[in-house]
Protein backbone atom coordinates (compact mmCIF):
# COMPACT_ATOMS: atom_id res chain seq x y z
CA UNK A 1 0.00 0.00 0.00
CA UNK A 2 2.85 2.38 0.67
CA UNK A 3 3.88 2.30 -3.30
CA UNK A 4 0.53 3.51 -4.06
CA UNK A 5 0.50 6.07 -0.97
CA UNK A 6 -2.54 4.53 0.56
CA UNK A 7 -3.04 3.50 4.08
CA UNK A 8 -6.27 1.48 5.25
CA UNK A 9 -8.81 4.17 5.78
CA UNK A 10 -8.00 5.46 1.74
CA UNK A 11 -8.23 1.36 0.49
CA UNK A 12 -11.60 1.09 2.57
CA UNK A 13 -12.80 4.54 0.91
CA UNK A 14 -11.89 3.36 -3.23
CA UNK A 15 -12.80 -0.58 -2.42
CA UNK A 16 -16.66 0.59 -0.71
CA UNK A 17 -15.84 -1.78 2.29
CA UNK A 18 -16.33 -0.37 6.20
CA UNK A 19 -12.66 0.70 7.56
CA UNK A 20 -13.71 -1.14 10.76
CA UNK A 21 -14.01 -4.62 8.55
CA UNK A 22 -10.38 -4.08 7.02
CA UNK A 23 -8.62 -2.64 10.64
CA UNK A 24 -10.64 -5.84 12.70
CA UNK A 25 -9.43 -8.19 10.41
CA UNK A 26 -5.70 -6.90 10.15
CA UNK A 27 -5.64 -6.58 14.22
CA UNK A 28 -6.62 -10.02 14.58
CA UNK A 29 -4.87 -11.42 12.07
CA UNK A 30 -8.04 -12.89 10.68
CA UNK A 31 -9.19 -13.93 7.38
CA UNK A 32 -11.53 -11.64 4.97
CA UNK A 33 -14.26 -12.80 2.84
CA UNK A 34 -13.72 -13.97 -0.88
CA UNK A 35 -16.52 -11.17 -1.62
CA UNK A 36 -14.44 -8.75 0.52
CA UNK A 37 -11.30 -9.72 -1.40
CA UNK A 38 -12.25 -9.54 -4.78
CA UNK A 39 -13.97 -5.69 -3.85
CA UNK A 40 -10.02 -5.01 -2.12
CA UNK A 41 -8.68 -6.34 -5.66
CA UNK A 42 -11.32 -4.76 -8.10
CA UNK A 43 -10.39 -1.32 -6.26
CA UNK A 44 -7.04 -1.47 -6.63
CA UNK A 45 -6.97 -2.48 -10.45
CA UNK A 46 -9.68 -0.03 -10.95
CA UNK A 47 -8.08 3.06 -8.77
CA UNK A 48 -4.87 3.72 -11.18
CA UNK A 49 -6.98 3.26 -14.10
CA UNK A 50 -9.35 6.27 -12.67
CA UNK A 51 -6.52 8.20 -11.91
CA UNK A 52 -4.69 8.08 -15.15
CA UNK A 53 -8.23 8.79 -17.11
CA UNK A 54 -8.98 11.89 -14.85
CA UNK A 55 -5.26 13.19 -16.18
CA UNK A 56 -6.34 12.78 -18.76
CA UNK A 57 -8.71 14.91 -19.20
Amino acid sequence: MQARDMNLCVLAKKCGISYSTIQTTARRGGQLSVETIERICLGLLWFPIAAAVHRRF
